[in-house]
Order: C-alpha cells, then structure tokens, then sequence
C-alpha cells in the first residue's frame, strides 16, 4: 500500500511538473467522454428506450393512401367513415381509438389561454395502458353528441392553471365557452398526442358519418394488435380490409384512387424521419472519440520520448523494469481517471445544451439522462487508451541499452516510433476529413433549402391564430362578421400594408385535404377525382402573403354568401387538369359525389410549398372565407416595419372585438419557415460543431508531432545552417515533410468519406453525397489548418542558433 502511494505522489508530481501537458490530456479525454455520452443519452432516450406504455410493442398507427394519385410516399389521415370501417373490419386489433387533435380556449375576460388538447375516442386511454392519478377517464357512452361534455386535464395544466386543487374532480370549468365537467387528471408525463394537455370526448353526429364525410380525412388512429400477431400478418389484414372497404364503398371512387390501408409501429411514428440523423450524429461523435484517443496517443509518445533518458537513468540505478512500468501505468491511469472525471462532470452540461437546442426538433427529447452504461464504455476506451501509450516509455527503454541512452545525453526516438506518430496523424487527418464533408454536405444542403421558392415571400409578414369557440360563434355570419370587421380594423392600423387570414398557414405544420371532382375532358374519368390540399382564405390574404396571380383575379366584395359560389386554383393544378387550356369559368366541387353543387373557378394563383420547402406539395384549391367559414384561423399581416412591433396592437383589436378570445402561435412568417427546416438545422449545427472539434484535435495533434520531430532534428538543423543552408530552405523542408503526412492522410480519407457520406443521402437535398465542392471545401480547410499547425514549430525550429545546436557535438 505505502508503494502505491509513492506511486501516486510520484505521478501526481509529474502530472503537477507538466500542466499544460496534463491540461491537454485530460480536456481531449474529457471532451471526447462527454460529447459521446451526451449524444447517446440522446439517441437512447429517443430511438431506444421504450415508449412510457403497456405493451409498447403492440401499438400502431394506420393511415391511408390513394395510390394511384398524390405524390409519392403520400398518406392521408382517417375519415370518420373509415374509422367505422376500421372498427368493424378488423380481425388483428384488440381496441381501435381515433384522435382530432387542436386546441381549446379556457379562462374567462382577462385572462384567456389557449391549450392544446385533443377530442379522442374513450378507448385511447385504455389502448395506452395509462390509468389517471385523479378521477376516471371517459365512459363509452360519453363518445355521443351531447353526452361529451366532459374533460380530462393533463397534470401540468391542473398544476399551472388550477394550483393542483384535490378536489378539481367534478367540478365545472368552461371549455371554448361551453361548461365542461372535469372528470379526471393524467399522471405527470402523459401527453398523448404530443404536447396534449386536456382531453374531450370525440362524438360523431350521424352526419359525420354519410358516404360524402369519406374524404374528409382529418382523424389520427392508434390500435393495439392482439397479442400473439406478427406485423406481417397485421398487413397482410390490412389488405383484406382496404379491399372490403372498396367492394362495400362503390359509390365512393376508391377503385379509381387505388385505396390502401398503412401500418407503421408508434415508436417509428413518434421518431419520424430523426432516425437517420441521429445515428449519424452517433458515427460523428465516435469519430471525434475516436480522434481524441488518436490524440491523446500522439501526446504520450511525446511524453515518452522525451523520459526516455530519465527512465533510462533510473534503471541504470538498479530500477526493475517492472516497478518503472507500475509507475508509468500509474501516471497514465491516473490521468485517464481525471479525464473521467471532468468527462463526468461536463456531461450533464453537454447534454443540457443538446436537450435545449433539439427539444423542440426531436421527440421524446425531455425526458432525456445521463446514460451510464455508455458513460462506462467511453471511460473504459479512454482509459485503455491512456494505458496501452502510456506504457510506452518503459516498453521503448526495454528494448534499447541503458549505455547507448546514457552515452548519448539526449532522447534517442528510433524510426519506428516515429513512423509510428506520423501513422496516428495520417489517422486523425483522415478521420477529421471524413467529418468535415459530412457537415459540409449538410451545410450545402441547408443552404439549398434556403434557396427553394415557397411561392410566397415571408418578409416582414406577422402571423397569429384565433380560434372562435363553436357554441359562441355557431352561425356562419358570426363567423363572417368576426373575422371581416377585425381585418377591416387591422388593416386601418399604422404600418400595416395588407391583412388576410387563412385556415392553415403554408409550412405551420398542419394539413387539410380532399377530395375534388374536376370538371375536364383532358384527363381520363378515373383521374378526375383527385386527392388535393384545401385552403379557405380572406380576399387580401394573397396579397398579404405576396402570392402572384397567374391568371383570372383574387377574391373580392363580390363573392358573398349568396353569389356564385367560386375557387382559386394553384398554377399545378391547371396544368394537370387544363394544359394549353385556360382554367378560368372551369368547374370543379368538393367531394367524389355528383351531388355536390359546382364551383366556378375564377383565379390560378402559383403553388405554395405548404406541407415542406424540400417537397411539392398536392395540387391545391382556395375557398373564399365568406363562402365556407372557418373558426379557426391564421392572421396574416404584411408590415412596412417590424412585423413584431405591430403584435400587441392587433391582440388589443381581438380583444376589443371579444375579450374572451386568446391570441395565440404568434411568429413572423420568417419564424415560421424557420422551425419548418430547425431539424435539418440542428443536426447541420452538431455535425459543424463534431467537425470542429475534430478539427481543433486533429491541429493540436499535427502541431505537438512537428514540434516534438523539429526539436529532434535541432542537431541536424543546426548542422544545415552552419554548412550553408538558408534558413527558408529549412523552414520548406519541415513544411514539406510535415504536409506530406497530411496529403497521405486526405487520401486514405477521400474513400471512407464517401463511403460514410452515402449513409446520409436521406439527409441531403439538392446536393449529391459525392459532392465535391464538399470533400474538395474540407480537404483545403484541413490543408489550411495543417499548414498553420506545421507552419508555427517549423519557423521556431529554423530560427535555431547553430552553436547551440551544436554545443554539445
């Protein structure tokens, strides 16, 4: 015991007598401990660990998909109608739950808030496995009109808005002005669909389910397989059932749109399209662990060579080879071990930042800790690391005769040991560069995003919604009359060069689509019943939002309740249905049914990428507000300013028309477009700042190597000098040998990049893996870097004085 604590004395004297060498070690192991720790924690809580239910396993979604129209990959939400289908045809599920998602107006004058809630069938909760902390969850009987007035509060709104009252259970609070009872609480955690914090009953009138609401495709669905069942066999009933759905449904044009029935597990519907990014953002921190190890290799040679005369001396004064080597693999374990512990420390804090720069882009991210089990892997590797080059001084003092280390005064590395270090530097070159064109990819591809034509122009335009509570406002001239005097009101406001409104605003996240009857001969019957996006706007929400008129005219004063009924189309639609045609006076209706009266088509208007930039979305046909009243809608000012000057001014115009009405979701256009690309944002802003620190070790690495090399060769430098060599030829000499390392290292990378940046072809767009305005932008970067970090010890080492250097010779 007293031996290991000289041990540990001696080795923290030495750490103590380096700092700056000690520093360096123990940062490198630190970072490369805690980036990989922090972005597994991340990775398990999201891809990993399993969903906070019963059976998690046992839980899917179902959409559908007309296939024969749309565009690729496309599916469509549940009809009301479908729904039914789905709980009666069905052999593969134990329970079926549909969901409307939105949101729901609480508090009274003064003080209104908007909550996001959800109308769902009783069953969910069940389907869930969740039970309530407080009271029940809803009856079967109360999925009936006028039998759903009732609510259930989620734990964090029953904490904020009702300071955890114990007896909040049965009590009567009003809901989008109508008193609801309050029947239960959730427990802490529970928020499905996401960010839910109070439920309703879903009641379907009976009008909600005739043969005309099949294309209203507007509801979620989540079912619980039986047990026992495989997902083959699942699907393999879903084809059975979208086949039936079609025999018993000739009225209903599903044999023209090729109607199928999807499946997808709900952990794959809760990750979405993060699971691609996130494994490569895994690959990228295992490669900066990687580097960092590579690194810390590099810096204990160093340190090796340069004892190599001291071990030397100590076992010509009797030291056994085995004490030197418990002393050295003790210094090295103990550096390890503070790397560990500072990793330890920084990882909390990595991963802090990482939960607040992605919670808002990737799920589940909140509930995201610490993972140990990796903690312990990146410390074991960092520590296998330390010990194996650690123990280097001895192994290389072992093999060389303590005579020729005395006699020669100085440290006498041999040439493998050098190939050796020049070998880990190739490898850090290499690794870096394969970082740096991943994250250049990402940065090309983001920036051809950025560069993607909406169709609307975003500046200074200022957003907002407003949702009017149906038993208030249950006339459509109510409807009318709220939305017209308030945009006649915001219009007349200083700064404000145009007001509109729409129902669903381009890129906001959310959808509305259906089926359209289009009245051409220029296409086949069976192709003239298409799937397409629905917008119900005000007439100056075109100019607002600078959407260019193609053909015909916005809507206006003319078109009222009782005129002629009419749509603008997008310029995409026209051409399909009308090429070479002019659109305007062309018919079209809403639905599959022949019953249904026929709109005049009296603008085409360009089309608006709605659902995302990187995407065309559907063919797309505008109602005017007047003629098909919404609720709910989406202010749109266009300001001369700052959009967010005028934010207050417009909330007090909402206020003054109903002080019950919350303003809500209030952002700049700009803002809007901006959360639509945050997930490609945030794994280009990791990635880049992977590739950065990459970068930093792989420069510190290169510049202790040609320091440590350029301090060998002083005598041989000296000697240069002395014999007439100019100092500029020495400096071109060390740069030399030092890039062409560095060269080696680029083309050992080019081929692992490429290979490594196809994984990533599901993150690009616009820009091909083997884009070489990527790969040739890292390789300079990291030529430029290199040559600085070769550049500073290489000039140090030519200034040398040739006496100096040869005093002792």
């Amino acid at each position: 015991m007293s031996t290991l604590r000289q041990d540990l004395h001696f080795a923290l004297r030495q750490i103590v007598k380096r700092p700056g060498f000690a520093t360096v070690v123990v940062l490198t192991l630190a970072l490369g401990i805690g980036a990989n720790t922090a972005v597994f924690s991340v990775l398990d809580a999201v891809l990993l660990r399993p969903l906070p239910y019963s059976q998690p396993q046992q839980l899917v979604k179902l959409w559908t998909r007309f296939t024969g129209i749309g565009l690729p990959n496309d599916q469509n939400n549940v009809s009301p109608p479908e729904f039914r289908d789905f709980q009666q045809l069905n052999h593969s599920f134990s329970d079926v739950a549909a969901i409307s998602g939105g949101a729901f107006n609480i508090g009274g004058k003064g003080n209104p808030q908007r909550v996001v809630g959800a109308a769902v069938s009783p069953s969910l909760f069940t389907i869930l496995g969740t039970q309530p902390q407080l009271g029940r969850t809803f009856l079967p009987e109360e999925a009936q009109p006028g039998r759903d007035n009732e609510v259930i509060l989620s734990y964090g709104l029953w904490q904020r808005a009702f300071a955890g009252d114990p007896h909040i259970v049965g009590s009567t609070i009003p809901i989008d002005a109508v008193p609801m009872t309050v029947v239960g609480v959730m427990p802490a955690g529970f928020d499905y669909p996401e960010e839910s914090e109070i439920w309703q009953p879903l009641a379907f009138a009976p009008s909600d389910l005739t043969p005309n609401m099949r294309g209203n495709h507007s509801l979620e669905v989540l079912a619980r397989t039986r047990p026992g069942l495989s997902l083959t066999q699942v699907n393999e009933d879903m084809d059975r059932m979208s086949k039936t759905i079609i025999d018993q449904n000739r009225g209903y044009p599903y044999t023209n749109f090729g109607f199928k029935v999807l499946l997808h597990p709900l952990l794959d519907e809760t990750v979405g399209d993060v699971k691609t990014s996130l494994w490569v953002l895994m690959a990228a921190v295992g490669l900066v662990l990687l580097i960092a190890c590579v690194n810390v290799a590099n810096l204990l040679l160093t340190r090796a060579a340069e004892r190599e005369h001291e071990i030397g001396v100590r076992m010509a004064l009797g030291a056994s080879p085995w004490r030197l080597t418990r002393q050295l693999l003790t210094e090295s374990v103990l550096l390890a071990f503070i790397g560990g512990l500072v990793g330890l420390a920084i990882t909390p804090l990595l991963l802090r930042g990482l939960v607040v720069l992605a919670a808002k882009t990737l799920p589940r991210t909140v509930h995201t800790t610490v993972d140990f089990s990796a903690l312990a892997l990146t410390l074991l590797i960092s520590l296998a690391t330390g010990i194996l080059f650690g123990l280097a001084p001895a192994l290389q003092a072992r093999r060389k005769e303590n005579a020729e280390i005395l006699r020669s005064g100085r440290n006498t590395e041999g040439g493998q040991s050098k190939r050796l270090r020049r070998a880990l530097v190739m490898g850090e070159t290499a690794l870096s560069l394969i970082l740096l064109a991943g994250s250049g990819l990402l940065l090309r591809s983001f920036s051809q995003v950025l560069k993607v034509d909406p169709g609307f122009r975003p500046d200074g335009v200022l957003t907002m919604r407003i949702a009017l509570p149906d038993a208030k406002y249950s006339r459509p001239e109510q409807v009318r009359a709220f939305y017209s005097t308030l945009l006649d009101r915001i219009q007349a406001s200083p700064g404000v060069k145009a007001a509109g409104a729409i129902n669903l605003l381009p890129l906001g996240g959310q959808n509305s689509s259906g089926t359209t009857t289009i009245d051409t001969q220029s296409v086949p019957l069976r192709d003239r019943t298409p799937e397409v996006d629905m917008r119900r706007v005000t007439p100056d929400y075109f100019r607002a939002m600078g959407i260019s008129l193609v053909r015909g005219r916005f809507f206006d004063q003319r078109d009222t309740d009782t005129s002629q009924p009419v749509a603008i189309i997008d310029e995409t639609l026209a051409q399909t249905f009308w090429p070479g045609q002019d659109p305007i006076g062309q018919r079209v209706h809403q639905g599959g049914s022949t019953t249904a009266p026929w709109v005049t088509i009296v603008g085409v208007v360009r089309h608006v990428r709605s659902r995302t930039l990187e995407a065309r979305s559907r063919t797309e046909v505008y109602w005017p507000l007047t003629q098909r009243p919404s609720n709910t809608m989406a202010l749109t000012v266009l300001t001369t300013g700052n959009p967010m000057d005028l934010a207050t001014t417009i909330q007090k115009e909402v206020s003054a028309l109903d002080p019950e009405l919350p303003v809500y979701r209030v952002r700049t256009m700009a803002e809007v477009m901006g959360e639509s690309v945050a997930r490609r944002r945030v794994a280009l802003v990791l990635l880049a700042a992977f590739a950065g620190l990459a970068l930093l070790l792989a420069s510190v690495g290169i510049y202790g190597v040609t320091s440590y090399l350029a301090n060998q060769r002083q005598r041989e430098i000296g000697l240069r000098i002395a014999l007439g060599s100019r100092r500029g030829q020495v400096l071109q000499l060390i740069i030399g040998q030092g890039m062409r390392t560095i060269v080696i290292g680029l083309l050992i990378g080019i081929l692992p990049a490429l290979a490594l940046t196809r994984l990533m072809s599901g993150l690009l767009f616009g820009v091909r893996p083997a884009d070489p305005l990527a790969l040739g932008g890292s390789a300079a970067i990291l030529l430029a870097v290199a040559l600085v970090a070769i550049f500073i010890p290489a000039r140090r080492a030519s200034n040398v004085n040739p006496m100096v250097a040869l005093r002792y010779e």
